[in-house]
Order: C-alpha cells, then sequence, then structure tokens
C-alpha cells in the first residue's frame, strides 16, 4: 500500500498550480523555502528544479519555455498546467508536502537508527545510534519557516539563463525606468529588489519627484502603489491632476476663478491619470509588517504592480523597543525585504536633518539623513534633493533641481538636473543646469514668509 506521505496527484497538483500563478511573491516564496527533494516522485522534482532556475535566470515561470529545456519531461509540464483547480489551493497543497516531506525523513532516520541498534556489537554501540537519530530528529521541521540554502551548481545554470534571455531579448525582469532620461541613463534603471532613498530638507520636491516618477511609471502600463502617510489621498490626487495638466496646484484652490484655459487643463490632466494602474493607502501609524502585507496582497491580485512608494520613512510606525536609529533601520531592512520578496522596487522619502542649514554649502550628504547609519546600509539607491533657490532667492540656479546620486550600489555617483517649475519637475537642458549651478553666490538662509512658513511648502 502506497504511504499517506507520498501523493503523486498532490505534487502534480502542486506543479501546475506554480505553471498557472507565475512568479508572484508567494510562489517565489516558496520557492526560497521548499527543496526539490521535498518531492517524492523524482519526475515532479525534477520538473521544480526547472521551474527553480527558471524563475532565478529569467524571472518568468514559463511551461512551454520549460517544455523546450526539459524535453523529457515536457507531456507532464504541459499537462500540469491545466490542473486549474490546484491555483487557490497552493498554500495548504505546500504544507502537506512538507509535511510529508518531514515523515518520509524521520522515517529514514528511524529504519537507519533501528538498523544501527540491531547491529550493534555491544550497549554503548546501541546508545551511540540513538543518539545519532535523536540529533538528526531534532533537525527535522514541520514548519514553513525554514530557509533553504542553494547550491552554487543551481545558480550557476541560472546566469547563463540570464544572459542568454538578455542576449536575445527575451528577460522579463528588467530594470524598471523611471522615465526621467537622464537618471535613467545614469542607474540604468532600478533593479527589481532595490531599495531607493528620495531624502530632502522640507521644500525641496521629494513627494513632487516621487509622483513624476509614478506619473511616468504608470505611464508605461507598469501598476504603482503609493502609501502616502503624510497627506490624503485626494491631496495627492490634485497635484497628480495638476502635474499631468501642467499647472500649478495652487491654482485647483481658485476654481471659481477658472478661465477656458484652466479648464481645458484640468480636462487634459483627469484625461491623463484616467485608467492608470495607480493605488494609494493614505492610512497613518502604519507598522512596516502593515505595509508588507498590503503590498503583498494587492500584488497577488495585481501583477502588474512594479513599484512600491512610500511617503514617507519616519512616518512608519515603530514596535521595536530597541535603541531608536535600530529601530528605525529595522523599518528599512522590512522595506529592503519587501523589495527582495517581491521582486519589486521599493522607493522611500526620507527627511534630512536640520545640519544641513548651519554648513555654507548646504547640499546634502548621505550623513545628513536621520538615523542615517541604518538606512544608508540598507539603501540601493539614494537620491538627494536640492534647489539653491531655496536659500538663495537670485541664485543663478534658480528654477533648476539638482538629483544627487550619493549611493549606487551597481554604478557610479553624479548629478542629474531637472527644471522646477509650477511646483513640478520638468526636463532640462543638462550641461545648462551644471553650468548655472555651479556659480556661487553668498547663502542667505532659508527664506520665511510672513506666516513663518518655510516658502514653497506646497512643493
Amino acid at each position: 500500500m502506497t504511504p499517506v506521505w507520498r501523493n503523486d496527484d498532490l505534487e502534480g497538483a502542486i506543479i501546475g498550480a506554480i505553471f498557472l500563478r507565475g512568479a508572484d511573491p508567494e510562489v517565489l516564496s516558496i520557492l526560497s523555502r521548499v527543496p526539490a527533494s521535498a518531492f517524492s516522485v523524482r519526475q515532479y522534482g525534477d520538473i521544480y528544479s526547472g521551474i527553480c532556475r527558471q524563475a532565478r535566470g529569467t524571472g518568468v515561470i514559463d511551461p512551454v519555455l520549460l517544455s523546450e529545456t526539459m524535453p523529457e519531461h515536457s507531456a507532464t509540464i504541459l499537462q500540469s498546467g491545466k490542473i486549474v483547480w490546484a491555483k487557490s489551493s497552493l498554500p495548504n497543497y505546500v504544507s502537506t508536502l512538507e509535511r510529508n516531506a518531514a515523515i518520509r525523513d524521520a522515517e529514514a532516520v528511524i529504519e537507519l537508527a533501528l538498523s544501527g541498534i540491531r547491529s550493534a556489537s555491544n550497549g554503548e554501540r546501541a546508545v551511540e545510534a540513538l543518539k545519532a537519530a535523536q540529533s538528526k530528529m531534532a533537525g527535522i521541521s514541520l514548519t514553513a519557516d525554514t530557509v533553504q540554502p542553494v547550491h552554487i551548481d543551481e545558480i550557476l545554470p541560472a546566469i547563463i539563463d540570464r544572459v542568454d534571455a538578455r542576449n536575445t531579448g527575451k528577460e522579463e525582469v528588467a530594470s524598471l525606468l523611471t522615465g526621467i532620461d537622464d537618471l535613467d541613463v545614469m542607474t540604468g534603471g532600478i533593479d527589481p529588489t532595490d531599495l531607493v532613498i528620495i531624502a530632502a530638507r522640507p521644500s525641496m520636491g521629494k513627494t513632487e519627484l516621487a509622483l513624476d516618477i509614478i506619473d511616468k511609471v504608470s505611464e508605461q502600463g507598469h501598476g504603482v502603489l503609493f502609501f502616502t502617510m503624510e497627506m490624503a489621498n485626494i491631496q495627492i490626487g490634485e497635484r497628480m491632476v495638476s502635474a499631468a495638466g501642467g499647472m500649478p496646484v495652487s491654482r485647483l484652490k481658485a476654481a471659481a476663478h477658472f478661465d477656458n484655459e484652466d479648464w481645458a487643463r484640468l480636462t487634459s490632466g483627469v484625461g491623463r491619470l484616467t485608467g492608470r494602474n495607480i493605488w494609494m493607502v493614505d492610512s497613518t501609524d502604519l507598522t512596516v509588517e502593515q505595509v508588507k502585507q498590503t503590498a503583498t496582497s494587492l500584488q497577488l491580485l495585481h501583477p502588474e504592480i512594479a513599484l512600491v512608494v512610500i511617503d514617507y520613512l519616519a512616518l512608519i510606525k515603530i514596535q521595536s523597543s530597541a535603541r531608536y536609529d535600530l529601530a528605525v533601520g529595522e523599518v528599512s531592512k522590512g522595506l529592503k525585504n519587501l523589495a527582495k520578496a517581491n521582486k519589486t522596487p521599493v522607493i522611500a522619502l526620507s527627511q534630512l536633518s536640520r545640519g544641513v542649514e548651519s554648513r555654507p554649502n548646504k547640499r546634502p550628504m548621505n550623513s545628513d539623513m536621520k538615523n542615517s547609519g541604518e538606512i544608508e546600509a540598507d539603501a540601493d539607491l539614494i537620491l538627494m534633493l536640492y534647489r539653491d533657490e531655496v536659500y538663495n532667492p537670485e541664485s543663478p540656479a534658480k528654477g533648476i533641481a539638482e538629483i544627487n546620486i550619493t549611493k549606487q550600489r551597481n554604478g557610479e555617483l553624479g548629478t542629474v538636473y531637472r527644471r522646477f517649475y509650477n511646483g513640478h519637475f520638468l526636463p532640462i537642458d543638462q550641461e545648462e543646469a551644471k553650468r548655472r549651478s555651479a556659480q556661487q553666490v553668498k547663502p542667505q538662509g532659508r527664506r520665511y514668509s510672513k506666516n513663518g512658513h518655510a516658502s514653497n511648502a506646497d512643493f
């Protein structure tokens, strides 16, 4: 009689469900922890190994492409992809698979122990066999929180597959382009597992830059999830519409005085954004775990989501009792883990300390980030914003924003320039902007309006 912990139908259903679901976050999590040895049927184990290699190499899970590389299993692969009823049951099936594998491992350990005890020449030898079995039994886990190490021999073929996919233009897990051409040239785009930090003092344009990237990423057909913890989603929507329509956001507050051009711009902005795959969450006091759960759940429903944006880092609720800078580090590590697990980059906005204001050269540095040590270590890319006119009203660089790349894990540092007009970022000639930004004027300190608020705070 076939033991209950060997179930060919179950293992076939798991393979089929993986093919049907593709490389979604839950499937990628399963691939990271479940070894091929968990399958009792060798054929399914071989196919599962092929799936892991395909996912690591090209970022996709495709039964047709896998059949081409595993012709001996092509019939089973294509047949497994037709088990449509298994799609929603994958987590439960995998739990059963892991349980069955643990029972098989325990059975093997017990049989080995019995053999050792029966063949022992004396009691001491029998006890040694028993202790060896106890040690091995302790290493058998029935939980799903284990991590499966990957041997280099499994990685190398995936590297060949990835290079081949790039060579033939078939790689699907490519860098995400921000749509800011000069920035994309310098960075090559954002890698799928990147944590990107946009940092600046108030009024420099952090949120506006994030909205500019959201607009351009969604314009490419990608989906974006935006956690707007500082402003209500209706306020963010107004800023997006004003940017899309080419008008100052403050103009929307003067709707009683709209002329025909204003109405035309508003209509154009709404029309441009209609149908975009943009989701917003304006809840406050979210923990990093809630952010991760929300992002993962939504991506399972909408696989087109290619970017998560958080405005801003300090508004994520800290639950740790550790020293504050270390607790902030746990948040940044959580966001990095989110990007890595879901293969979806995360952009998080961060405030800079007031120490910037006390220097003659007020261009920010990584050390200006509040509790910067942990954040800087976790970030793959750090973009520091600077607008000289905030401090120097008559600056030759008035209307120019600098995006200073102060950390890039896989590239060079440098500066990209943008025109800043009506509170929005626009293209600008890089050489002209560089020349004007290099001209020096005497710093005058931050400008403040009569009500005591920093000017340009609307940006």
